[in-house]
């Protein structure tokens, strides 16, 4: 039974083995340091970012926070905060907000803007989502959004 297996196999014809080796092809070929690459690509982003003081949530294709540097995590409070595994504001007004601006920016469409997060008794935050340069076409990238928070300065009073 199994040299006959193996005799079908070999008998097979031209075209069906070029049709063969044409799937093969049109599926991306992953190289097995494709993972730790992109790995260390999020690290390294999160590294930089933090030695940086710039305060940056990294987010995945689910919109589910992957890291929050500690310049981020020291801005984090009743206004702005994580709740299994998201970026959640105040109230829904917010958070529906904070959520849209995601989605929008995981989405195929134009980059959004950036979003005013009023915060009570305190200037808002800005909040901005940029995507990772080539992380939509790689497998191996979890991360695929950052989002950049900045506390908007204060006007001069008579302004």
């Amino acid at each position: 039974m199994s040299f006959q297996a193996s005799t079908s196999r070999e008998k097979v014809s031209g075209k069906t083995r070029a049709k063969a080796g044409s799937a093969e092809q049109a599926q991306p070929k992953l190289d097995a340091l494709q993972p730790l690459l992109a790995g260390a690509h999020a690290r390294g982003m999160a590294d930089a970012f933090e030695l940086a003081g710039v305060a940056a949530v990294m987010v995945d294709a689910q919109g589910m926070v992957l890291h929050a540097g500690q310049p981020a995590r020291e801005l984090f409070g009743p206004d702005l905060r994580l709740e299994f595994d998201h970026l959640v504001g105040c109230d829904g007004e917010s958070t529906c907000a904070i959520q849209s601006l995601i989605g929008e920016a995981l989405g195929d469409g134009d980059a959004p803007g950036s979003i005013l997060l009023p915060r009570a008794g305190r200037t808002p935050f800005r909040l901005h989502a940029r995507r990772v340069p080539g992380a939509a076409t790689n497998l191996c990238q979890m991360l695929k959004l950052l989002i950049i928070i900045e506390e908007v300065a204060p006007r001069p009073a008579g302004n």
